[in-house]
């Protein structure tokens, strides 16, 4: 019982801690080798009766019941046989029997001296405080019971139970007492009044068994035979005790990496919020999300994956100090719970966590790298698990989105930024319920002839107290909830109905074709295939009319993936652009494998021609690359003839921006839809550059 507390003591004790070792130490080995010297001098008691309890003592010292998952928080059998041979021989050969079981049982356990020292004089001296209750009784003649070895007690009378009970409790109190004084966690009383209900229970239940113990030892000349049979229900009670315990540990601990869980993890906050309400010290709990972790399952494996949160785990228990908790909260999330900790040493862990995951992971014939987003959160009085957490949690994704691999510590304001975000999911829900979506077109246009070829479909959310808001504004949301798999079935069924009104109203719109943006996400859609060939087939449109934009950086991402996805649609006659080329990592090789038609220069390089000559040498790269494959060329951002000058000189196909038109509503992009055959392409060319 002792052990859940000793510990925990300190290296400098306090003069409680240090009194209480020296009463235990001096007092009960003192009454122990008094004993053994009694013993020697008068007669020790019937040697077979007296082994006998003596290796049931030390058995069941040696495997004691565990009540929860600590395994420090035990209560031994031992002493139900240890209070029978009180009973039967008084408290001398109780005194040894105890002592000898515990020096033997600390041996083997290889615990340090100083616990020896204590739990066997602890138990000495509890042994000791039940005896005198006994003797009390037998003084007072009030029907008190206690043999000797030269008489041993044979028959028990119903006061001596009464007495026995007594006993227990002095007993059990003592046992506290010393415990909770040499406690350095806690002060004296509460450290008492925890253990008195968490052990009280347990203890009266073995202590019950030991007038029965006696009961046996003596009822006969060779019932102490039948000691051992009372072994069986007593192993059937620690049996189940310890399925119990593994079913416990098994519903909080992770069973990947057998860190604590986030149950678990929960349990441990509130206890570390609990210690520092009485002493005052810091709680801080570090949050840590695995950048990019989706990646690696998807293009390595979830075999790979499993494999790298183990060592990820690992690593992370090598910067620990002594008393931190790690948990592993959710997939490739983990938290740390750090007590007693200063400001400077928070970022010192932080740091530490970067540098034990800088080094490679090595997988079979593969290397991972893996990052990780970090947030901290400080505990204050008011401070809950679930409120410790949320926080940390905010500000790794203030991280995360600063750059990933980064630290980041809560602030107050991320409450208001978490309930806007929350708001804004709230709203975008309804926003497709109630008809808040909108859909702009831009024109694309031939460089050569000046021709309408396409318009590109972008979405827009005209927010009942904002306004109308871009793409930038709620996609990366969208994309984070899942909500862009909705947003984008919209998006794909509107921008195809328009094109279907557009042809018949305006003739000249015949070869028009339509441009759609995918998301990473829907590129993962399973079901993305029927989505497109449904609103083909509902909206009447030409597979050939459609071209998908798919980011160069969503595609490459996990090339095995979305190339036999991207076959799919091109089997229905879709065509797939290649969006914010130049942006990714993209090599010719790749390139060649992937069934696209064109690629779309990124408008962060298009902005540099006639200012920047690195960009002029990638988009010529990028043409060239193009016109070796067979591949159009759409510069989107042409903002000056300049720009569309060079565009035209360097062999783009097509191009789209403020130079032409902005995105706008359908009603008013009608007129170029009308112009989608322009007879005199130079001379409205010109116009449109200014030249007159």
């Amino acid at each position: 019982m002792a052990e859940h507390v000793v510990g925990q003591m300190r290296a400098r004790p306090s003069t409680r801690e240090a009194l209480a070792w020296a009463t235990a130490v001096v007092g009960g080995w003192g009454l122990a080798i008094a004993a053994v010297a009694r013993l020697t001098m008068a007669g020790w008691p019937d040697p077979r009766a007296f082994a006998m309890l003596g290796l049931l003592v030390v058995l069941c010292e040696l495997r004691p019941i565990v009540t929860s998952r600590q395994a420090t928080e035990a209560v031994s059998i031992s002493q139900a046989f240890a209070f029978a041979a009180l009973y039967v021989w008084g408290p001398l050969p109780a005194l040894v029997l105890i002592v000898a079981a515990l020096v033997l049982s600390e041996v083997l356990e290889r615990k340090p001296l100083w616990k020896l020292l204590f739990n066997a004089g602890q138990y000495a001296l509890a042994i000791a405080a039940a005896a005198l209750t006994l003797q009390l009784g037998v003084l007072t003649g009030l029907g008190a019971q206690m043999g000797s070895p030269a008489q041993p007690a044979t028959t028990f009378t119903l006061p001596s139970l009464t007495w026995f009970v007594l006993s227990w409790i002095v007993y059990h109190l003592v046992n506290l007492a010393l415990v909770a004084a040499i406690s350095a966690e806690q002060p004296w009383t509460e450290a008492f009044v925890e253990d008195f209900w968490f052990y009280t229970s347990s203890t009266m239940a073995v202590l019950a068994l030991s007038p029965l113990v006696a009961v046996v030892a003596v009822a006969h000349e060779t019932s102490w035979m039948l000691l051992p049979l009372l072994m069986l229900p007593l192993m059937a009670v620690q049996r189940s005790a310890r399925m119990s315990r593994e079913r416990e540990h098994r519903a909080l601990h992770d069973p990947l990496t057998g860190l604590p869980n986030r149950l678990s993890l929960s349990e441990g906050i509130e206890t570390a919020l609990a210690r520092s309400s009485r002493t005052g010290d810091r709680v801080v709990v570090i949050f840590l999300d695995l950048d990019h972790f989706k990646t690696i399952n998807d293009g390595l494996g979830h075999a790979v994956g499993d494999d790298v949160l183990i060592q990820v785990s690992r690593r992370l228990a090598t910067v620990l100090r002594p008393g931190d908790t790690l948990a592993r909260f959710s997939g490739d999330e983990f938290a740390l719970v750090c007590e007693c900790i200063p400001d400077y040493e928070i970022g010192v862990i932080a740091a530490r966590i970067q540098a034990a995951l800088e080094p490679a992971f090595t997988f079979e014939s593969h290397e991972v790298t893996v990052t990780a987003s970090i947030g901290v959160a400080t505990a204050t009085p008011y401070s809950t698990p679930e409120s410790l957490l949320r926080e940390a949690d905010s500000a790794m994704y203030r991280a995360k989105s600063a750059g990933r691999d980064q630290v980041a510590h809560f602030h107050s304001s991320m409450h208001e930024a978490a309930k806007a975000s929350l708001d804004d999911q709230l709203g975008l829900r309804r926003a497709l319920q109630r008809g808040e979506l909108r859909a702009h077109y831009q024109p694309i246009f031939c460089l050569e002839s000046g021709r309408v070829l396409g318009m590109e479909a972008l979405i827009r959310w005209q927010h009942p107290t904002r306004g109308l808001l871009g793409p930038d504004e709620f996609i990366p949301l969208a994309e984070d909830t899942g909500l862009i798999l909705p947003l984008g079935a919209w998006m794909l069924d509107e921008s195809l109905r328009q094109l279907g009104r557009w042809r018949r109203e305006v003739p000249e719109s015949e070869g028009l074709w339509m441009a759609v943006n995918l998301s990473p996400r829907q590129l993962s859609d399973p079901d993305l295939i029927h989505k497109v060939s449904r609103s083909l087939g509902e909206t009447g449109i030409a597979a050939t009319s459609l071209h998908l934009e798919i980011t160069e950086t969503a595609i490459m991402q996990s090339l095995d993936r979305t190339t036999p996805i991207l076959d799919a649609l091109r089997s229905l006659g879709v065509r797939l652009i290649v969006d914010d080329f130049g942006t990714g990592y993209s090599s010719l090789a790749r390139l060649k494998r992937l069934p696209v038609t064109a690629l779309k220069v990124d408008r962060s390089f298009v902005t540099g021609l006639g200012t920047d000559s690195s960009d002029l040498s990638i988009v010529d790269a990028i043409t060239n690359m193009a016109r070796s494959l067979n591949l159009e060329v759409i510069a989107e951002g042409v903002e000056t003839s300049e720009q569309f000058q060079i565009l035209q000189t360097l062999g783009a196909s097509m191009g789209q921006g403020y130079l032409w038109s902005r995105a706008m509503p359908a009603d008013e992009i009608s007129p170029w839809v009308g112009n989608a055959v322009v007879p005199d392409h130079r001379s409205s060319l010109r116009a449109l550059l200014g030249g007159g």
